[in-house]
């Protein structure tokens, strides 16, 4: 990346260029009054194309490969650096030969205005040629059309795509497209260090316990994470996720992204290279049975996805909230915060598992009124076949039918509680009724047969109008019908739907019931918030990313069952990059350690109120001694309230020690840290005070007063094991 950082020469042609570009910026600014462009900067530098905009810097060779990094005032850094053989950024791969080879003018670049819905913005469109003669093709030759695109209202991504004309004779059986094609280096920014030794986020979902929060990169390491719903390489996928991949090293980063405002059938491979190198790209393999074009006639065109490139500081919290900004430019309406009642802390059931009795719940309700959760809910097991619903007739459970129901909600509320019920609305039991009598509502298989969920039931399709209106219905029996007070959405089938090829629903393409998968949660939120508005939904996605897409559509995200504590606070902040320091965010639970049985995470109070989530818990029963310790986390969660403060990125969750989190709220900073253990001679710094200021500092976890600092200088000195959890107030 020297190029990018190498100082440039102001001769007296490249004065006239300046001269001549400052006439270009006067005949923009009068067509669009109020648009500043002063910040976009073009030159040519040691045959490449450098473009800054103050925050970020792209480099584009003439052979279209792109290096990019951060720019501005804290100095030029990035881990993207192309060499001479490396393949264009955007590239076709046609009847198994990866088309990489362009040649283009750079001095022929082409400068648009733009506003869309992105705001203002200015295009760079870069036009090369490629060509081919071989025993494959007699004759091959392509036209690319790089365009670049810099938003005001976005200053830390470029959104990019390639148009592909067919210039030659030949006809082209099109395998993929290549987007973003980027190869990392952490030893440009640390030249003693191992080219692939990085941090990573990866956005697919795979499996159950499989991190996707912190992903250290190894010299094997090779991850497809493809988007769409289905096995991949025998490996048990999911599908689905965040469309996002992120890569970082103590001193900057660098995440690829897709721009689109829907899930696309994509994926976003991340790899070492035999030399060491990293290399991250967007993937798009069309298939004919989705409706999609593999083939390229001559004269005919191919535009690739929108891409997204986010060179960053930190860990992978900008990027991601950089994303969903986007997201939300395009009418994908992430709400940033959650209603009062969705804050509260809550039990669930789930400790007696599937062959729970009512008696049993009834009997928690006393320990859950001295600790002060006032909310509890009913878990998976109350029902018989997974779209029938109906109600398990099972004794102790509801052998008198709805008759029980009612009387079960009706005694919560006597009791003085509140309570939402487990749903995974999507699925149907292949011995249910609604299999038998509806088969016209399930996802279907191109041969007729039905795609098979990992918990081995069918899908409603989400796209079908009967389907949307059964969920509406279902919808309002439990809160309206049965009066419960909100919803938990839960499973990993949530994650993708399959392509659907039911003739009955009259797709315009399969892949409309993976793209439309929303559809069925926008149903539920909406009618959830007409009948009861402010009503908690919460979504999980069992061990999975949750989907941006659906994020619109509930109030209440969680760590999505962490299998340990630092994926907890690693996915809290995950989410609350996504939607808002201030969002709702649950723990995903606080379990006793005497009934841990390992597939999800023990009582770890000090991991939630200490990086701002929400308190939520599950048990069958608590001794005195942990008794005690549920109500005084519970009020001490009621008393800080964290979970509405705001988080704020202030600390690496990869690179820095101790593990640290900051909630500030109001004037006060509240920091998590974490370690297994930290020496009293090692200096924790509380980034984020004001210089000039002094604070007291307040170790709430164990009440002790730790003294005070001065904001120009943020250092204390202090030992311990696990985690220490301050509160600082400034002195007035």
């Amino acid at each position: 990346m020297r190029s990018l950082l190498k100082k440039p020469v102001y001769s007296r042609s490249r004065l006239r260029n300046v001269a001549r570009a400052a006439a270009l910026w006067l005949a923009i600014l009068a067509a669009f009054p109020g648009l500043s462009r002063a910040a976009l900067s073009v030159e040519r530098q040691c045959g490449a194309l450098v473009i800054d905009n103050g925050t970020l810097r792209l480099c584009v060779t003439e052979r279209l490969q792109i290096s990019a990094g951060l720019s501005g005032s804290a100095g030029a850094a990035s881990l993207a650096q192309a060499q001479p053989a490396d393949p264009a950024a955007f590239y076709l791969v046609a009847g198994q030969l990866p088309i990489t080879l362009y040649t283009a003018v750079l001095d022929s670049v082409k400068r648009e205005t733009v506003r869309d819905g992105f705001g203002p913005g200015e295009r760079l469109v870069v036009t090369g040629r490629g060509s081919y003669t071989g025993a494959l093709y007699s004759e091959l030759s392509l036209e690319q059309r790089l365009e670049l695109t810099f938003y005001e209202r976005f200053p830390g991504a470029v959104v990019c795509r390639a148009r592909f004309r067919n210039t030659g004779a030949a006809r082209l059986e099109l395998d993929r497209t290549v987007a973003c094609c980027l190869r990392l280096d952490r030893r440009l920014v640390d030249p003693g260090e191992r080219p692939w030794r990085l941090a990573s986020f990866q956005g697919g979902a795979t499996r159950w316990g499989e991190d996707y929060s912190l992903v250290w990169l190894d010299r094997e390491f090779e991850r497809s994470n493809f988007m769409g719903a289905g096995p991949l390489n025998g490996r048990d996928m999911i599908g689905g996720g965040v469309p996002l991949v992120d890569l970082w090293a103590p001193s900057c980063g660098l995440a690829v992204a897709s721009a689109e405002p829907c899930q696309q059938w994509i994926s976003l491979p991340v790899r070492v290279l035999e030399d060491g190198r990293v290399e991250v790209s967007i993937t798009q393999a069309p298939e004919a049975r989705f409706g999609q074009r593999t083939v390229l006639d001559p004269g005919d065109t191919l535009s690739t996805i929108r891409c997204l490139i986010l060179p960053h500081r930190l860990d992978f919290h900008d990027p991601l909230r950089e994303f969903s900004n986007i997201v939300r430019a395009q009418g994908v309406a992430i709400p940033e915060t959650s209603a009062a009642l969705a804050y509260e802390p809550y039990w669930k059931s789930w400790g007696f598992r599937l062959d729970f009795s009512l008696d049993q719940i009834y009997s928690a309700l006393p320990v859950l009124r001295r600790v002060g959760v006032l909310w509890a809910n009913l878990d998976d097991g109350w029902f018989v076949h997974y779209g029938d619903w109906d109600l398990n007739p099972a004794p102790g459970k509801f052998p008198r039918g709805e008759a029980d129901m009612l009387a079960f909600v009706r005694r919560m509320h006597r009791e003085g509680f509140r309570s939402s019920l487990w749903w995974y609305p999507q699925g149907v039991s292949l011995n249910s009724r609604l299999a038998e009598e509806h088969p016209d509502w399930l996802v279907q298989n191109a041969d007729g047969t039905r795609p098979l969920s990992k918990r081995g039931l069918y899908y409603l399709c989400p796209d079908y109008a009967p389907c949307r209106e059964f969920v509406r219905g279902w919808t309002e029996k439990i809160l309206r019908d049965w009066d419960y007070d909100g919803l938990y959405l839960d499973c990993s089938d949530q994650s993708a739907t399959p392509p659907c090829f039911n003739p009955a629903h009259h797709h315009g393409s399969p892949l409309e019931s993976f793209q439309r998968q929303p559809e069925l949660y926008r149903v539920i939120w909406e009618t959830a918030q007409r009948l009861k508005p402010g009503c908690p939904v919460e979504v999980c996605i069992c061990s999975m990313p949750h989907d941006p897409f659906k994020m619109p559509w509930y109030n209440v995200a969680d760590a999505s069952d962490p299998v340990n504590l630092q994926q907890v606070r690693r996915r809290i902040k995950v989410e609350k990059a996504f939607r808002g320091g201030s969002f709702c965010v649950g723990d995903c639970y606080q379990v006793p350690e005497d009934e841990w049985e390992g597939f999800s995470v023990p009582e770890s109070f000090e991991s939630a109120v200490g990086t701002g989530a929400q308190v939520t818990t599950f048990f069958t029963d608590l001794d005195p001694a942990q008794e005690r310790t549920w109500k005084r986390w519970t009020a001490e969660y009621r008393r800080l309230m964290l979970a509405n403060g705001e988080y704020l990125n202030l600390y690496d969750l990869a690179w820095d020690k101790p593990e640290a989190h900051a909630v500030k709220k109001g004037d006060k900073m509240y920091y998590g840290f974490f370690a297994d253990q930290w020496s009293r001679s090692s200096p924790i710094t509380l980034r984020g005070l004001e210089s000039g200021r002094t604070y007291r500092v307040y170790d709430y976890a164990r009440g002790l007063d730790l003294g005070q600092v001065r904001g120009d200088n943020p250092v204390l000195n202090a030992a311990f094991k696990e985690h220490l959890l301050l509160e600082v107030t400034p002195v007035k």
